[in-house]
């Protein structure tokens, strides 16, 4: 199924945060476990991808650092704050409260 981008563009952040919540990653593994977990119908692009971990960092949700990776290609790797943590924990909640309602407006729709 193809998913409508500007459903989602407002929860990029949460997506990125829930998957450094469970490890570490560089924008291109993540950007690969994106697509992976979408199926291949969702990507987030690379300029918007480094636009989202510039602004999670600046407001505190995630730090970074450098790590040599195959062949000494240097990664720069981000990490979930706890800072972070309870930020996704609110975005969950908000969106387990908007899957809800929207539940709602469309039960017995067909």
């Amino acid at each position: 199924m193809e998913i409508d981008k500007e459903i989602l563009r407002g929860y990029i952040d949460t997506i990125i945060l829930s998957l450094l919540y469970h490890d570490d990653m560089y924008g291109y593994d993540l950007s690969k476990e994106v697509k992976k977990q979408s199926k291949n119908s969702f990507e987030i692009k690379e300029g918007t991808l480094y636009l989202s971990f510039k602004r999670l960092e600046k407001n505190g949700y995630v730090t970074s650092y450098w790590q040599e990776g195959s062949a000494a290609a240097r990664r720069k790797y981000y990490h979930l704050t706890n800072t972070g943590k309870e930020y996704l924990s609110h975005k969950k909640t908000e969106w387990l409260f908007m899957k809800q309602l929207m539940d709602q407006f469309l039960e017995g729709v067909e």
